[in-house]
C-alpha cells in the first residue's frame, strides 16, 4: 500500500470510530478506485458499519461512499451525489473537452474529490459532484473556455456507454515512470520528461513522481497516448516480471 492509500486508511479507521461512538452516517468524498478497495476492506472487517456507493452515472468510475451505522436502513441514506448537464448560452454548435470542465471546476478553488466523472459524448455534457456543492457550482461555474454556461441538473442517473479495448504489458515494476514508458512506447528518460511536463494524471489528478507505485484500479491519463485503467495482474512471469491487463478507453 502506497502512502496516499496509507492516509486514506488512516482517515476511514477515524470515520468508523465515530460512527461507532455517534451512531450517525458519514459522507466520503469521490474515491479512486483503489481507495474503494481499502474502504471496502476495511468495512468487512468491522462490525459497526455498512457501505452505500453513489456515482451520478451508469457506470460510474469515481463513487462516493456513506459509512451508516449497521442498523441504520439504507434507504434512510440521503442521495449524495448530483449530476449537472452543462448547457452552453447561445451557442448551439459550440463544445466543450473534458480538460476544460475539470479546469474551470479546479479553478473555482474546489478539492479534485469533489468532483466525479465527467463525461462528454454527443448526447451533451455532463458531470457529477458531492450535492453539498450544488449551488456553490450553479452559481460560480459560468463560464467554460470561450463559453457562457448553465447547469441543468439532471433528475436520474446517467446511462452512458463506454468503451474499452483490452492490452497486455509486461513490466519489470508498478512504478509511475515504467508504466509510462510502456504506454508511450518511449524510453525511461521520455516517460520522465512527460512526468516533468505535466503530460500524465493519475485518478485524473496531476502526478509527477516517478517513483509512485501504481495500483490494480488506478486510472492513468497520457497526453497524446490514451486513459488506461489497470484491470488486473495476470501473471508473473520466471523472471520476476508483471503481466498487467488494462483497458484502455476508446
Amino acid at each position: 500500500m502506497n502512502r496516499e492509500l496509507r492516509i486514506f486508511a488512516g482517515r476511514i479507521e477515524d470515520i468508523l470510530n465515530h460512527i461507532q461512538d455517534s451512531n450517525v452516517a458519514k459522507r466520503i468524498d469521490f474515491m479512486s478506485a483503489a481507495e474503494r478497495e481499502v474502504l471496502l476492506r476495511m468495512v468487512a472487517k468491522s462490525l459497526e458499519a455498512s457501505v452505500v456507493f453513489s456515482g451520478g452515472f451508469e457506470p460510474s468510475e469515481r463513487l462516493r461512499a456513506t459509512l451508516l451505522p449497521v442498523d441504520m436502513d439504507e434507504e434512510d441514506v440521503d442521495e449524495s451525489v448530483i449530476v449537472f448537464k452543462i448547457e452552453i448560452i447561445g451557442d448551439e454548435e459550440g463544445s466543450i473537452t473534458h480538460s476544460q470542465v475539470l479546469g474551470s471546476l479546479m479553478s473555482l478553488g474546489i478539492d479534485r474529490n469533489v468532483i466525479g466523472d465527467i463525461a462528454v459524448s454527443e448526447e451533451g455534457t455532463y458531470f457529477a459532484a458531492c450535492i453539498e456543492f450544488e449551488d456553490f457550482l450553479k452559481t460560480h461555474l459560468t463560464k467554460i473556455g470561450r463559453y457562457d454556461v448553465h447547469l441543468n441538473k439532471q433528475e436520474e442517473v446517467v446511462k452512458r456507454e463506454q468503451k474499452f479495448e483490452e492490452i497486455e504489458i509486461v513490466v519489470s515494476s508498478m512504478r509511475l515512470d515504467t508504466l509510462v514508458k510502456f504506454l508511450i512506447r518511449g524510453s525511461r528518460k521520455k516517460a520522465e520528461e512527460y512526468l516533468e511536463a505535466g503530460f500524465v494524471r493519475v485518478n485524473h489528478i496531476d502526478d509527477k513522481q516517478p517513483s509512485r507505485v501504481c495500483q490494480v484500479g488506478d486510472v492513468l491519463s497520457i497526453r497524446r497516448a490514451g486513459r488506461f485503467e489497470i484491470n488486473r495482474i495476470k501473471a508473473k512471469t520466471k523472471s520476476g516480471k508483471t503481466v498487467l491487463v488494462l483497458r484502455k478507453s476508446v
